[in-house]
Formats: C-alpha cells, structure tokens, sequence
C-alpha cells in the first residue's frame, strides 16, 4: 500500500447508508474495498468506484486478506428486517448481527497488530442510557436492559468489548432518514394513503440523522488520528431533535397531505410490533459534542433542512418551506 494511502473497507457497501458511504469517501480520495455477495453488487461498487471483494461478512477467511492494512473497517451490515418487528424477529436479526461480527473480529484477530484496521461500531442512540436530564453522549453507557432494536446493538457492542480489539463506537438517531429505507417507504408512502400515524401522544423526542450525514461521519472520523477515536463513542445525530409529531407534521405540510392522526402505542404494536413501536417511540436528546469537536459539520444542522430536501429528492414535495 503506497505511503499516505487511505484505505477504507466496508461491510455493506450496497445498503442505505452505505452506498453513500462509498461515494463520499471515494470523493475525498479514499481507497475503498468493500464486500459484494453478488454479481450485481460487484457492478455496482464498481461503478460507484471502489473495488468489490466477492465474499459473505460472515465468512472472514474470505476477505480478511483483503481488509489487511486498511485504515478503517466499517461494520455496515444489515440483516433483513421484516415489516412487523416481533420478537421473534428481533432475536434473528440479533443472530445475524452477532454472527456478523464473530466473523469480523475473526478476521481482525487473525493479522498482526499494526495491520489491523480501526474497526468502526455502528448502532443507534437507543442502545444508550441517557442521563438525568434525558441526554445521550460520548459519556453514555449501553443499556443493562435493552429494549426495541437496542437488543441487537447492545450485544454486538458487548461482543466486540470482550474481544478487545481497537473500536470506535458511532450512534446515529433513533432514525436515520433520507430518500430510502424507513422514512420513504413507511413515512412517505404510508403518508400518502394516510397510513403513517402518530404513535401514542407523539411527544417524544426523535433523534435524527440525515443519510448523507451518517455516511459523512463515519468518513470524517475514520480519517482522524487513530488514537483520538479509538475506544470513545460518538453521537452521530444532529441534535435538534423535533418531537415525533413535529416530524410527522412538517412532513405532511411539505407533501400537501392531511395532518396524520393518533393511533394508540398498544394497537400500533400489534401491527408493526413492539420493537419498532419501542424504537419510534423512544424519548432522548442526542449531544453530537464529541463528533463536532474533531471538527465536523453537519451538511443538515436539523430536520427542518433535511425532510424538504429528502422529499424534493423523493419527488413527494409539493409546498415550498416557509
């Protein structure tokens, strides 16, 4: 690898956030390998301009060589989430992630100290205790009592903990929003057919994330020094969080829809289960301090910059933003 040379290799390079990952670290000149499980995701990083290694996350003997005296690895990876989040489902994605991440760490393990890359944990702000004053920091602690989603990300963390290995550990908000996933298929679309309520009084605070922030972050901090990143945790949410109603509100007012209506936490959860209704309905203020000192900025400060766009991107906004 030549002197200087940034490499960066990515475990779902094709998803959501990290297909953004891909094109911004590769605009800003890094190198980056990423894992395809596919004909047709090798052609996509291809042409998104980061060279595709053909292997499953899981399987480290596949791609360890590869990942060798790269800077950074980020764990991207996302199991399939089906539409209701029982627990039975929560439990085998919570297999899956961890099966991920034995792998990982495997492969981390099986090369010398100064060719191992930084690995990069990647979860959300429920997985985090908040303090007195419901806040969520570098300072906060994974939960001893996981609930919704966190029951996937607080055993991963635990995983990677006991292993030992040199870790940065990235939340992003309770949702992670932009022109895909969760928000365009369930907010947008639901929205649309007046499907997409208020779950319960709708008061809770919603950390957030813009897409191209959560993929922002993630290269800005892997190009850090090593040892001011290693061990600590980073809150990758833009802190100002609305409440759940106010994003729901100010959605529609930019779509031109009807204002959603209030369904009962209960009945929601039988619908979309009780992990996603734990999750969305999750109270906490988000202090992004400790990324915002190594000298990041947001590209959307809040909410009110990112759901115009977003919809504009989504061909779903019909009012101007006044």
């Amino acid at each position: 690898m030549p002197s200087g040379s940034r490499v960066l290799f990515l475990l779902g390079g094709t998803g959501f956030i990290g297909s953004r990952v891909v094109s911004h670290a590769t605009a800003k000149g890094w190198e980056v390998r990423a894992l395809a499980r596919s004909a047709d995701s090798e052609d996509r990083l291809r042409k998104a301009g980061a060279k595709p290694i053909r292997a499953r996350a899981e399987d480290a003997d596949g791609w360890a060589e590869s990942a060798r005296g790269a800077t950074a690895l980020i764990d991207l990876v996302q199991p399939r989430f089906p539409r209701r989040l029982s627990g039975r489902a929560v439990r085998r994605i919570a297999e899956e992630r961890l099966a991920v991440t034995r792998g990982v760490l495997s492969a981390l393990s099986s090369m010398a100290v100064p060719e191992r890359p930084l690995l990069f944990f990647v979860s959300g702000v429920d997985d985090l205790v908040p303090d007195e004053g419901g806040v969520v920091s570098e300072s906060s602690s994974p939960s001893s009592h996981p609930k919704g989603l966190s029951r996937v990300g607080v055993p991963v963390r635990r995983l990677i903990e006991t292993a030992g290995l040199d870790a940065a550990y990235v939340y992003f908000g309770a949702m992670v929003y932009g022109p895909g996933k969760v928000f365009a298929d369930v907010y947008v679309e639901e929205m649309k057919k007046r499907r997409a309520p208020v779950i319960g009084a709708g008061d809770n605070r919603l950390p957030l994330t813009h897409v191209t922030d959560a993929a922002g972050a993630l290269v800005h901090l892997a190009g850090q020094p090593r040892e001011q990143i290693a061990g600590r945790t980073f809150i990758a949410a833009d802190g100002v969080e609305p409440t759940q109603r106010e994003l729901l509100e100010l959605t529609a007012e930019q779509m031109g829809v009807a204002r959603p209506r209030s369904v009962p936490a209960v009945i929601a959860a039988t619908l979309a289960g009780r992990a996603a209704v734990e999750s969305i309905t999750h109270d906490a203020h988000a202090d992004p301090s400790a990324l915002l000192a190594t000298g990041y900025e947001f590209a959307y400060p809040s909410y009110r910059e990112g759901v115009p766009e977003t919809l504009s991107e989504l061909g779903a906004r019909s009012v101007e933003l006044t």
